[in-house]
């Protein structure tokens, strides 16, 4: 175990190193630009009115991230400076920076899996999360392409495990750190309030959930308090809200939604035949296009079924009292966001990877619907930029000339529908394992 996992590391580490300089712009072009000005102007300065964006050469970035994202961008701003002679210029090495700052993250979430799964199940199964995040198809597409999510992996995930162990002052302020990071954080609230209240007597459960909130309260007002100093706390907030305003049914997630804009795309190519509707690309539907031909409004959809699924995972791990159930359960409700809400990102469901590992490793059973699920990731993201942002070869973008991000969205939907089957027998079980526990404890009573 030890050589392989030392095996496992060092490759995970050189193919990090490799891919260092790899540049991807449609994807970090705003990455560079924040952290420039973040670092120049200072963070609390980057938002603006309507319209308002930050130039770095070429780039024209809107600044649309919370505020902790952008103090986190300052600080690898200044880091860049400092190892640059104050230079900063758009070049090789301000991508080697953001990288590296990628790559080192990558490896505290390594670490953070590795020692919560120690403690709970030993180290043989923490070696094996370890590495099954690590060396995850996946989380190496995300690496390679510039993708920023293990910035927020890292305080969303903590908050879990912090609530597992009845830590509400920790919960809350790692949850806090997570959203005004990237919003998607909120997506941990119901499964870390859960894990909150299953944490010790139920008379002290509310209590616990009242010092989360407050924690959590306090860390968003020191977070956004040099904001709030400059007068720009209007401009946050329309900043911020920006992203939940994107007009698309999907935003190159593979997932239900892209399915309804290919039936969408082949209906408008049916004039050329049902071979031409059924060989159609897939392009990017708007909710309006969908409104205007008398259909009701995609968000009002999603939201009653991303309502109905994550009441329905919480029904059904209402009792779940150990990190593995519960981290299935965050997992599980990220997933259902990335499978069935709209204007998703191929991005989103990075965060569901840390916490599948832990799931995994914790619970077998879900091993190979995590082993499944990357597989499904990594391929959305292949096949939109390849392995390097210029995209894979032609005749991996179309299978027998269907449009293979079709068939791609169909596995995503069948691994979430097999992860729902996989789930509420894991939930069977511990309610079976409590139950004989009782059984046992009564018995020994007597």
């Amino acid at each position: 175990m030890r050589v392989l996992a030392v095996s496992a590391l060092i490759a995970g580490a050189l193919i990090r190193i490799a891919i260092l300089p790899i540049g991807v712009p449609a994807v970090d072009d705003s990455w560079r630009a924040w952290s420039y000005h973040g670092a120049t102007r200072g963070p609390w300065n980057l938002y603006g009115p309507r319209g308002h964006s930050v130039r770095f050469g070429d780039i024209d970035a809107p600044v649309v991230y919370p505020p902790l994202a952008l103090d986190e961008f300052a600080i690898l701003g200044r880091a860049h400076m400092a190892l640059n002679g104050g230079r900063f210029d758009n070049d090789v090495a301000l991508t080697r920076t953001i990288k590296g700052a990628i790559v080192l993250l990558d490896a505290v979430l390594t670490a953070l899996i590795f020692l919560v799964v120690r403690r709970a199940a030993g180290a043989t199964s923490a070696w094996w999360a370890a590495m099954a995040y690590w060396l995850n198809p996946a989380v190496l597409m995300i690496t390679t392409l510039g993708y920023v999510d293990v910035f927020l992996a890292i305080p969303v995930v903590g908050a879990l495990i912090a609530a597992s162990y009845g830590r509400p002052w920790m919960a809350g302020a790692l949850f806090t750190a997570g959203v005004l990071t990237k919003p998607q954080g909120l997506f941990i609230a119901p499964a870390a309030a859960l894990a909150l209240w299953n944490a010790g007597d139920v008379e002290t459960g509310m209590k616990r959930l009242r010092e989360a909130v407050a924690a959590s309260a306090l860390a968003a007002a020191l977070i956004a308090a040099p904001v709030a100093a400059v007068g720009k706390t209007y401009y946050m907030l329309r900043s911020i809200a920006v992203l939940a305003g994107h007009d698309s049914l999907s935003a190159l997630a593979f997932n239900l939604w892209w399915i309804v804009g290919y039936g969408f795309s082949a209906v408008a190519a049916r004039a050329g035949g049902l071979h031409a509707a059924l060989l159609v690309q897939t392009d990017i539907v708007t909710h309006a296009y969908v409104v205007e031909r008398g259909w009701p409004h995609p968000r009002v959809i999603a939201i009653l079924m991303l309502a109905a699924a994550v009441l329905w995972a919480l029904k059904t791990a209402v009792r779940a009292r150990d990190l593995g159930l519960q981290a299935a359960l965050a997992a599980f409700i990220v997933f259902t966001y990335f499978t069935l809400s709209v204007q998703v990102h191929e991005n989103h469901f990075f965060l569901a990877l840390p916490l599948l590992a832990i799931a995994a490793a914790l619970r077998p059973a879900f091993a190979p619907v995590f082993a499944a699920a990357s597989v499904s990731f990594a391929l959305n993201l292949y096949v939109i930029f390849g392995v390097r942002g210029d995209g894979p070869p032609a005749f991996v973008t179309t299978m027998a000339g269907i449009d293979a991000s079709v068939p791609l969205s169909v596995i995503t939907c069948a691994v979430f529908g097999w992860m729902a089957a996989v789930f509420a027998r894991a939930c069977g079980q511990a309610a079976d394992e409590r139950g004989g526990c009782a059984k046992m404890a009564l018995h020994e009573g007597r």
